[in-house]
């Protein structure tokens, strides 16, 4: 039995032309989506930037929800939005929300699934997908209780919001839950608003990215879920994300993790749109969901991840929020390997110009972080969401990118990240 893996085929290059509202935007998708043609709004709960000039000639749009839904979506209408995707994990619920006021495909009342954790554990429990073993609570006492009965060799702490920047916290007695407790726990509710925090089985191994996208129900049919990429995330020992690799599509780990993934996206009651599900594989047991969010991803590795596989990920999230959109992937270019180099830098610091220049001009070098160049600072890297930036390797043989890799780290360990100058403010632009 094939898998409903986002499939080549031949159709036009570019979809039909839709005015897509952004929600709570991470990343300027602006000029993407013009150059594909698509009329791009941002929403946000905070004044938007001034516009500006989109490569296609187009300015940007932006309406700022104060509260309103009402005012929000009629707003929204009368710039003819016909799809509306979240930005960020800030923006899941309010999306769904606003995508429901329009008359868009979303479910407000299941969108805990979707940003929660803690919920999305237990609903795979419920229908019998395996899951991390866990506990969603506010309370140090149930944490604490829930250690005891369930007596893993390790836990892990994090806000049950999907998306809340803070580093897990490993560990490995019920007094270092109670010692790392305060601070999760003022984390969550700083970044989310809910003081929930998520105590689970720890899963060492490797670590899984799926990304997918699903087109709405139509003429009877349930909603129609489709793996569009997936990658093998690499940390290091005090696990800060280190490389992410595209896996090759049709082979037996990628199958494994495609059907898991699908099984995830029906019970999570995803409508439309793109999706992201963070997954560990745990030895006797197969995948398990760490996370899942509803968010537009977009990379310095989008252009090699289409050259690699036909998959423009940006246009098959837009393409995806109507049934009747066309597929818009092209013939896929077999056997070219992608990697996605995670920058780390031990203090505030600026890229050395000669040595910088040196990693540019490596073979297998495709892209870099747009705020990436010579003499530009690189702040500390101090957790996974806090890398320098990414360069991006892309070449037919693994041998080639590999070599590449371990020059990059030897760049890092040898000079590539010089003393900010006297007098130069720190913290790395972005």
């Amino acid at each position: 039995m094939g898998l409903p893996l986002a499939s080549p085929v031949r159709t036009p290059t570019r979809a039909a032309a839709r005015t897509v509202a952004v929600v709570e935007p991470g990343t300027d998708y602006a000029p993407a989506l013009a150059a594909r043609g698509h009329t791009p709004v941002a929403v946000a709960t905070e004044p938007a930037p001034a516009k500006g000039a989109h490569p296609a000639g187009t300015r940007a749009q932006a309406v700022t929800h104060r509260g309103s839904l009402r005012r929000t979506a009629a707003r929204l209408r009368d710039l003819r939005v016909d799809g509306v995707l979240a930005g960020s994990t800030r923006g899941i619920v309010l999306a769904e929300q606003v995508a429901s006021r329009l008359g868009l495909p979303a479910d407000p009342a299941t969108v805990g699934q979707r940003s929660d954790r803690g919920i999305q554990h237990r609903a795979l429990q419920v229908a019998g997908i395996p899951a991390p073993a866990g506990c969603r609570t506010d309370r140090l006492a149930e944490a604490t209780a829930w250690w005891r009965a369930c007596k893993p060799a390790a836990a892990v702490l994090l806000p049950t919001a999907v998306g809340a920047p803070a580093a897990p916290v490993v560990c490995q007695t019920s007094i270092d839950i109670a010692h790392a407790w305060p601070a999760v726990r003022r984390a969550a509710h700083l970044h989310s608003g809910s003081a929930d925090v998520v105590v689970s089985e720890y899963l060492p191994g490797r670590r899984y990215t799926v990304h997918s996208t699903t087109r709405p129900a139509a003429g009877g049919r349930a909603a129609d879920h489709r793996v569009t990429d997936l990658w093998a995330d690499s940390y290091t020992w005090d696990g800060i994300l280190a490389r992410s690799e595209l896996l090759p599509r049709h082979g037996l780990l990628a199958r494994t993790l495609a059907l898991y993934a699908l099984q995830v996206l029906d019970v999570l009651g995803v409508q439309a749109g793109p999706m992201v599900c963070r997954l560990a594989f745990a030895p006797g047991r197969g995948p398990l969901l760490l996370s899942a969010a509803p968010v537009l991803v977009s990379t310095p590795a989008d252009a090699a991840l289409y050259a690699a596989t036909g998959t423009d990920r940006l246009t098959s999230a837009v393409t995806s929020l109507l049934p009747e959109a066309p597929d818009p992937l092209r013939a896929m270019h077999r056997g070219q390997r992608v990697v996605r180099v995670h920058l780390h830098a031990a203090a505030d610091s600026v890229l050395a110009p000669v040595l910088w220049g040196t990693l540019t001009q490596l073979p297998t070098v495709v892209a870099t972080s747009p705020h990436l160049r010579a003499g530009a600072q690189a702040r500390q890297t101090a957790s996974s969401r806090t890398t320098a930036g990414e360069v991006v390797l892309s070449h037919r043989q693994m041998q080639a990118v590999d070599s590449d890799y371990q020059t990059i780290r030897l760049l890092e360990a040898t000079g590539l990240y010089a003393p900010v100058p006297a007098g130069v403010p720190t913290g790395g632009a972005r």
